[in-house]
């Protein structure tokens, strides 16, 4: 221990400023913690371990635990905070953060604090000293080096966080643009957060756009944003690579090419933040909106479903399985199952309606589908459904019957074009083509597979998105990427392997 305080006292250099101290990110975090659980400095250090007087420099920025013993203190702090945290105390974390559990309040604490401590390490390794300029500027950084910055701990808050940003994300090479859009918020699988707003500018010039894996990128990007309350709006202007939180941050400069970022500025200042956060938000109109949030329930009631399955021209792209493919029995078999959920509210009428005319458009209607073999391998394994705004598990029968009568659709139903996505469409393995696409002349629609039935359908609000996903489209049905079967005797023989998985699932029940 003495050797690790020796360390401890190092750091005291750093945070010294003209004979004061300043609190630095890490101090005014943990101070916060510890007053809102009520969390005396003397029962925190007798528990790790520590003099009293340590935990007094950390809270008052003269010193930063030992960098050799980081991980084993943040994890001490955020364990006390929940052990000895009061009751009121410890709900106030639980709301600030959104999380239910103890052990998902201890684990966000910590990685509030590691972020933090990280983010103060950093400015003491570039500025030798612990609190960070208001304003600095950078000639030119990296794609990378930029991102880097821009993962400001401000955004491990997920209440109250405000986001602008205009970013020409199609000009990045690949690897840099999900790293990008997801900024550093907390990944919690499937999770939301309805207090983080953010909304995003993006230069769609045709020119720019590769319509085989750009789409799937735009896709997996508003899946993933789907967590959080985010709007995505068609910008004009190339290059400007912006990102301003209100009142905390901001991050700007001009992307030259696709590998360096040009007069970089970086505030903390809420005199520069705001007015370009506000500027942003000017040019965020109602016309621009690229797609807009919509519900099952919205759906059913605009008739906007129904416009769907009477529209001209549909193509439909099936990345996990939905009720369109339900013959009767089993519809009313899962009809049954909702009916016993008591917080479900839903018109059983109007559900058999939907239904009884989507079979007849399967019947009449000329489609053009493409199904993800993936699809078929997730219902058979993971037995998950969606049916309309409920997401319903499959037994071995069921599932069974589900894709014997999708079998039967794609053999017997001349009307029906149907072809099999076998394999990836593209490389990267961070795209997938697991959510739905629905493309008409009436309305285009993205039904996307977020384990939750919260902020899964998006509708296509203006026509350069309705041009770039029915481009993809027809791209991968012409067979110009990755691999597509297209016979009936294949399909078949692809579906008769499924169903044999099935069979041998049902074998050692």
């Amino acid at each position: 221990m003495d050797n690790d305080m020796q360390r401890e006292n190092d750091n005291r250099r750093s945070v010294m400023k003209m004979g004061t101290v300043e609190k630095n990110r890490f101090s005014e975090l943990l101070e916060e913690l510890l007053n809102t659980a009520e969390i005396k400095n003397a029962n925190l250090a007798k528990s790790l371990q520590y003099d009293v007087s340590y935990i007094s420099k950390w809270i008052s920025g003269r010193m930063l635990p030992a960098e050799k013993t980081k991980r084993k203190v943040l994890q001490g702090i955020s364990h006390e905070i929940v052990k000895q945290g009061s009751k009121e105390g410890c709900e106030i974390l639980s709301s600030n953060y959104q999380v239910v559990s103890e052990e998902e309040l201890e684990a966000v604490i910590y990685d509030n604090l590691e972020a933090e401590y990280d983010y103060v390490q950093e400015l003491q390794r570039t500025y030798g000293m612990s609190i960070e300029p208001k304003t600095h500027f950078f000639a030119s950084l990296s794609p990378a080096q930029y991102i880097a910055k821009m993962h400001h701990p401000v955004l491990r808050r997920v209440q109250m966080l405000n986001i602008m940003a205009e970013m020409d994300l199609l000009a990045l090479v690949h690897e840099y643009r999900l790293q990008i859009v997801q900024g550093d918020m907390r990944k919690e699988a499937y999770r939301c957060y309805p207090d983080v707003h953010f909304s995003l500018l993006i230069d769609l010039a045709p020119e720019k756009i590769d319509y085989t894996y750009d789409p799937i990128f735009l896709l997996n990007m508003i899946a993933d944003m789907s967590r959080v309350d985010f709007n995505f709006y068609k910008g004009s202007q190339a290059g400007r690579m912006i990102f301003a939180v209100k009142d905390d941050f901001l991050i700007s400069g001009m992307l030259m090419k696709d590998d360096r970022c040009m007069g970089v500025t970086i505030s903390t200042d809420a005199e520069n933040c705001n007015p370009i956060y506000y500027s942003i938000a000017d040019v965020c109109t109602r016309e621009m909106l690229l797609c807009r949030k919509t519900t099952m329930n919205e759906m059913i009631e605009s008739n906007d479903y129904v416009h769907f399955l009477l529209a001209m021209n549909q193509k439909c792209l099936i990345g996990h399985m939905t009720e369109h493919f339900l013959p009767d029995d089993l519809f009313e078999e899962l009809l049954e199952i909702v009916k016993t959920k008591s917080d479900v509210n839903f018109d059983e009428a109007s559900l058999r309606y939907l239904h009884a005319l989507t079979k007849k458009a399967l019947e009449e209607t000329v489609l053009e589908i493409m199904i993800d073999s993936d699809a078929f391998f997730n219902l058979a394994v993971e037995n998950e459904l969606d049916f309309f705004d409920y997401k319903i598990r499959l037994s071995l029968v069921q599932r069974k019957k589900y894709i014997s009568y999708l079998q039967q659709l794609c053999n017997q139903r001349d009307n029906l074009k149907i072809k099999l996505i076998y394999g990836q469409v593209v490389s990267d393995f961070q795209y997938n083509l697991t959510q739905c696409i629905f493309l008409s002349d009436t309305i285009s629609y993205l039904r996307l597979d977020t384990k939750s039935s919260e902020n899964d359908l998006i509708v296509l609000n203006h026509p350069d998105m309705q041009v770039i996903f029915t481009q993809f489209f027809d791209t991968v049905w012409n067979g110009e990427c990755g691999e597509v079967l297209s016979s009936k005797e294949e399909i078949d023989s692809f579906i008769e392997q499924i169903l044999h998985r099935i069979s041998i699932l049902e074998s050692v029940e």
